[in-house]
């Protein structure tokens, strides 16, 4: 997957220009610590197959990754929260986006490690 489907890097660009980068990185240290946490949300919703509490905390873990320009994530998580689906693709989702996170973070620190320099 390219780089420019998983970031949105306009964003990321008016998040530097505006926070600087000691701004940017003080935001994604947030999201880093409020992201697992939203995580065992949508797992504990998941597992008690609460459609309604799964949908909502699929809304605020979009938000969180939207506003770090992580779109992709952002994107599973949309479809959790608004399309129509069965349970199984559900489970297929969330782990999709469990297993997408690590690396698109990763993605979005080596994008602001290259744009520092």
């Amino acid at each position: 997957m390219a780089q420019q489907e998983i970031l949105d890097k306009q964003l990321l660009t008016q998040y530097r220009e505006s926070l600087g980068d000691e701004g940017l990185k003080s935001t994604l240290t947030t999201f880093d610590q409020i992201i697992q946490s939203y995580a065992n949300l949508l797992h504990e919703a998941a597992k008690q197959k609460h459609e309604e509490q799964l949908r909502s905390q699929a809304h605020k873990v979009k938000g969180a990754c939207n506003s770090v320009g992580l779109i992709k994530l952002a994107a599973l998580m949309e479809q959790l929260e608004k399309e129509s689906w069965e349970w199984p693709q559900a489970e297929r989702l969330l782990i999709e986006w469990a297993d997408s996170v690590i690396p698109h973070r990763q993605q979005l620190q080596q994008w602001l490690d290259e744009e520092a320099h």
